[in-house]
């Protein structure tokens, strides 16, 4: 499997094949689409394997940077062409709840919460058991604050009462776990997760109604 994560500004990379493992964190002034295919082909590399012996890719498809999740989809779509493998669909939310039970083994149903700039929150309901509860949305700055319970965010965000910052290792293991499930996403299918229009289509809309 190789498991890929470029949606926030730290791009995650875990690869393992049969007995080979390999983690990366790319730092968050790296830009993603110029350093991380020759990562993965670097990681590659050092194991002992390429692409051909890879049977699953794993993507977070959003929500987060509108350009780093196009990268991370248009990657995996790439590498898939010619011999389809299976795949494998994150969402940001899942993996920061994952990260978040693991460090911190929650009683309690709470949010996990992404900045989505311009005084709007991305954010999600989920249950002490890792859970989906309520389906991601966006909300104001007002209804953030409102939120009644522990609201789990990213550490290089700086939002939420509590922060985690995933690690290529729990990618991965998410990503198996739902390798196990069964849970994969056809490849005509698989396209990043957009909850708002970016702030260059709001303002091309804008152009267009005063022409």
């Amino acid at each position: 499997m190789i498991a890929l994560s470029t949606a926030n500004k730290e791009a995650l990379i875990a690869i393992k094949i049969k007995d080979k493992t390999s983690f990366k964190t790319l730092d968050a002034n790296c830009k993603h689409s110029e350093n991380v295919l020759p990562a993965i082909d670097k990681m590659l590399d050092e194991i002992g394997y390429s692409l051909k012996d890879n049977d699953c890719y794993a993507v977070v498809v959003g929500a987060g940077s509108f350009t780093g999740i196009r990268i991370g989809v248009a990657l995996i779509k790439g590498f898939n062409q010619g011999v389809e493998r299976k795949i494998v669909a994150l969402t940001s939310f899942e993996l920061i709840a994952y990260s978040y039970l693991q460090n911190f083994k929650p009683e309690q149903d709470f949010y996990v919460v992404l900045d989505a700039l311009s005084g709007l929150y991305y954010v999600s309901k989920f249950d002490s058991s890792g859970k989906m509860v309520e389906e991601a949305k966006v909300i104001t700055k007002e209804q953030y604050e409102s939120l009644q319970g522990t609201r789990v965010g990213l550490k290089e965000e700086g939002v939420g009462d509590i922060q985690v910052q995933p690690s290529p290792e729990e990618l991965l293991s998410l990503s198996q776990q739902y390798y196990e499930q069964n849970k994969f996403t056809p490849d005509s299918e698989l396209k990043p997760l957009y909850l708002r229009k970016s702030q260059a289509e709001v303002s091309l809309e804008l152009k267009d109604k005063k022409v």
